[in-house]
């Protein structure tokens, strides 16, 4: 699953220091609280150096929004040869390199009608696995450690790149089906996918980082981003000077690169003692997990907490929704509309992060430090800013306008901290992990949804209104905008308690 990407980043700005990661299971706290056992020796947490994992997380950041779009215009070529049945000549210009004429306009269009139905699979394949996934793996990393979940991950990804490579290789002196590169994305989801690779990062700084959790966090949040940045630049100018293969084969290497480097220089964070021997497989898959987590989330608490809970995680999984459904048809919105290469599609999501990182900073430190905005106003203040950017992008005409509501949208990265900021207040502090958990979970499942709606949608559309699916996007942060209006005036009517005066304050 895909997430925003200042999310963590304003959140430390905001939060401070993260709480100690503690384990779901609910047999180890019952065993624990039952018997006494002899304290495990301390683990030395001196020996860790600083930036142990930034730069394995700007090498594979880097490398797989290295891919990217490069990766959806393969699949176009191939639709448009293999299974439209045009001519090379004719479909060139679907590579993304140069601008096509008007009659490869019309090929286009015909040509995305089906290539969105495999944009629309890939989403739904690398959602349905990793959602299942993040319900189990806190817990089972609890038990075995974050190294096995963090080189887990980085070899799915390796693996998938080394897929794609070969298959862009076949295709340069044949045409294949496109739904062949599918099987690129099948490592990568059966590793976990990005949710297992988030958690896995984030615990590891959790537990090897005692005293500046939130430098750290401030750090690999600024490594992530630089990675998505550069890769989203770079992208455009090597596949106009090189190739698709040398493209890939440049982000297999890095994230080779990365998987040596946690190989050799990240060693265990948690305490051998406390590592378990038995079977990691049957450990994994244990379903009374889930039942507790479903059973912390819809039990009764005072006054209107869980109405509180269910009505952050809603909107953040709507927010999700939007984000995942926008992602699938946008490279193909602005290919249509505006004409667009791969440069600058690039071009245009490295100048977004750019504007999304500095907004919701700069809006932190004015609003929140300054002028003393409140944790749930802040969150609405953001949900406005969706509102006008989706609302701009569905009624842009020229490319400028794009850049305009990107601007207006600049603070739309302090949604989902401010959001979670709400979540661990309310909820107490031996039930955050869980509700965290759930609302993952949530998140992951969001785009099996999306992917679908927003494909359907754009189908329909493409040939009169290619923009139409950001209408569907600017309503439903506004009613995201709603959800969190309810809590608003919720923390209003009830400011007697210490909790809801945190969250107004």
């Amino acid at each position: 699953m895909q997430r925003d990407d200042t999310e963590a980043l304003v959140g430390e700005v905001e939060g401070g220091p993260m709480q100690e990661p503690r384990s779901l299971n609910p047999a180890e706290v019952s065993s624990s609280s039952n018997k006494e056992a002899s304290p495990p020796p301390r683990h030395d947490h001196r020996s860790y150096r600083w930036f142990i994992l930034e730069p394995a997380v700007f090498l594979i950041f880097f490398a797989r929004y290295l891919i990217g779009a490069v990766y959806q215009n393969q699949i176009l070529y191939q639709t448009c040869v293999t299974i439209m049945e045009f001519n090379a000549t004719e479909c060139e210009p679907l590579r993304g390199i140069d601008p096509g004429t008007d009659e490869v306009k019309k090929i286009e269009v015909v040509v995305q009608k089906y290539s969105a139905n495999i944009m629309m699979a890939t989403s739904l394949l690398e959602s349905i696995i990793p959602a299942f996934v993040s319900l189990f793996l806190g817990p089972w990393s609890d038990k075995f450690g974050r190294r096995p979940v963090l080189l887990t991950t980085f070899t799915g990804y390796l693996t998938g790149a080394t897929i794609l490579i070969v298959i862009t290789w076949i295709t340069m002196s044949r045409n294949i089906s496109p739904w062949w590169f599918l099987l690129s994305s099948v490592p990568s989801v059966l590793s976990g996918g990005t949710c297992a690779l988030i958690t896995g990062i984030y615990c590891y700084i959790s537990d090897v980082t005692k005293e500046e959790k939130s430098f750290r966090m401030v750090l690999n949040e600024a490594s992530l981003c630089t990675g998505m940045m550069v890769g989203n630049v770079a992208s455009g100018y090597i596949y106009a000077a090189t190739n698709a293969v040398t493209l890939f084969v440049i982000a297999g290497s890095l994230m080779a690169l990365a998987l040596a480097f946690v190989y050799l220089f990240v060693p265990e964070s948690l305490n051998p003692a406390n590592i378990h021997t038995g079977s990691r497989i049957r450990e994994f898959f244990r379903f009374d997990l889930v039942k507790d987590l479903v059973n912390t989330a819809i039990k009764r608490r005072p006054n209107f907490d869980r109405a509180i809970i269910w009505l952050t995680m809603i909107a953040l999984t709507i927010a999700i929704f939007d984000m995942e459904g926008e992602g699938t048809v946008n490279y193909m919105f602005m290919q249509e509309k505006f004409n667009w290469t791969i440069k600058d599609f690039s071009l245009f999501n490295a100048s977004r992060i750019i504007i999304q990182i500095v907004g919701s900073i700069v809006g932190m430190i004015v609003l929140r430090r300054i002028l003393k905005v409140s944790i749930v106003s802040m969150a609405m203040l953001s949900l406005a800013c969706c509102v006008l950017e989706s609302t701009v992008r569905a009624t842009a005409v020229y490319w400028q306008e794009l850049y305009l509501g990107m601007t207006l949208g600049m603070m739309r990265g302090v949604m989902g901290p401010m959001c979670r900021a709400i979540l661990s207040h309310v909820a107490p502090s031996t039930e955050v992990g869980k509700i965290f958990a759930l609302t993952t979970s949530m998140e992951s499942v969001s785009p099996l949804g999306a992917a679908p709606l927003y494909t359907i949608v754009y189908r329909k559309t493409v040939e009169f209104y290619p923009g139409a699916f950001n209408f569907i996007s600017a309503a439903l942060y506004f009613v995201c905008y709603i959800l969190i209006a309810a809590i608003f005036g919720i923390q209003k009517s009830l400011t007697n308690t210490s909790v809801y005066q945190a969250i107004g304050s």
